[in-house]
């Protein structure tokens, strides 16, 4: 009878382990929200500056920039941009977190000469 109670409780606390919830393996758990892309603004004269900043929370952020054309000063959640003819351009920023989520945004700048 002792042997059967021990088998019992050996695979009840086998069981309460296997159907425990397991912990992110980085710690993270914070959700990847992008709030906004801003622009310091939406016209701007060719070969000027521009800023574009991106806002937005989550675990091991990291920020891609592209551009329909154009060159990106700096890194991160802030950049400048500048274009060296006139044109509707559309910028975007991808960021993705420590999970693989991710999630991006655009903006349409018009350069006047």
């Amino acid at each position: 009878m002792k042997k059967y109670t021990i088998i019992l409780l050996s695979a009840f606390v086998l069981l309460l382990m296997a159907c425990s919830k397991k912990s992110d393996t980085n710690g993270s758990n914070t959700p990847l929200v992008f709030s906004s892309l801003n622009a310091s603004d939406s016209t701007m004269v060719v070969n000027g500056l521009i800023t574009l900043i991106a806002n937005a929370s989550g675990d091991g952020l990291s920020y891609h920039w592209t551009a329909s054309y154009g060159s990106f000063v700096g890194s991160g959640t802030s950049v400048k941009w500048t274009v060296c003819h006139a044109d509707k351009f559309v910028i975007t920023c991808e960021v993705q977190d420590a999970n693989g989520n991710s999630v991006s945004k655009q903006r349409t700048i018009s350069v006047h000469e």
